[in-house]
């Protein structure tokens, strides 16, 4: 995913991300984002957030964070981990709370951490890597406070993340999605929130699906062309999903691993 702020309507400036729900603060050092757990942020068929809407809300709070530290040149993330200690059920209203960790000489290392409304106790860790984009072009400035007045025009998806992917599958465990202006980030590639929920979708689409709590994303290259395929792989407990831009001669563009039960 990339991190900038524009103009225009905040729904065409955020994309994907814009239709998840979460409302950003600046508190101090942290950015803190919240939203209501609605049934179609879960897992189809249960009343459980999808992992891969915690890690694209864990990449809206600390790539905020760390593109402040690359500007001029637009922030990348490179890869995202969730890890989910507790369910979340539908109905909750959710805390994500992004911080810098170390900010080195070329990389910018974050956390963010979930917990619900009234308990204290964290229910799902963020660790991620940024990186300030290595192409000349990429330029942009996103200071917090233009993050934070977009916010409030962030809303609940109007369809499933399935649908606003507009995936399907094509075998079990291999799942497509176009390439479509609703996924789209600044650069006119696929963004990193919706990579990663096709590679959630293709693990659902295995035959026993695991129940997935964890999500690991390495974002290796941009999709530019699509559609994008999202190919799951069962590793013992663990199942390893490989996502390429097929337009572009197949291109690896993300690994991802995921365990469950």
């Amino acid at each position: 995913m990339e991190h900038r702020v524009r103009g225009g309507d905040p729904r065409d400036r955020i994309g994907f991300t814009s239709e998840l729900g979460c409302s950003v603060v600046a508190q101090g050092d942290t950015l803190v984002g919240r939203g209501q757990i609605v049934p179609e942020l879960c897992l189809p068929g249960r009343d459980l957030v999808r992992p891969s809407v915690l890690l694209t809300w864990a990449d809206i709070v600390t790539g905020s964070l760390a593109n402040q530290h690359t500007q001029p040149k637009v922030c990348m993330t490179a890869d995202l981990s969730v890890r989910m200690t507790s369910p979340v059920p539908v109905g909750s209203e959710l805390i994500a709370t992004g911080r810098l960790l170390k900010i080195g000489r070329t990389l910018i290392f974050t956390e963010a951490t979930f917990t619900i409304a009234g308990v204290d106790a964290v229910v799902a860790e963020s660790l991620g890597t940024f990186i300030a984009s290595p192409r000349p072009q990429d330029l942009g400035i996103a200071p917090i406070k233009a993050m934070a007045e977009s916010s409030p025009h962030m809303t609940t998806p109007s369809a499933p993340v399935s649908e606003l992917l507009q995936s399907y599958t094509v075998a079990p465990g291999v799942v497509e999605a176009p390439r479509h202006q609703r996924i789209l980030n600044w650069a006119e590639t696929v963004q990193g929130g919706a990579i990663s929920a096709l590679a959630e979708e293709a693990l659902l689409s295995l035959p026993d699906a695991p129940i997935p709590n964890e999500l690991e994303v390495r974002y290796l290259s941009a999709i530019r062309v699509g559609p994008m395929r999202a190919t799951a792989r069962r590793m013992g407990s663990w199942v390893r999903i490989e996502v390429i831009d097929v337009g572009n001669s197949d291109r690896l563009a993300a690994i991802a691993m995921a365990g469950g039960q």
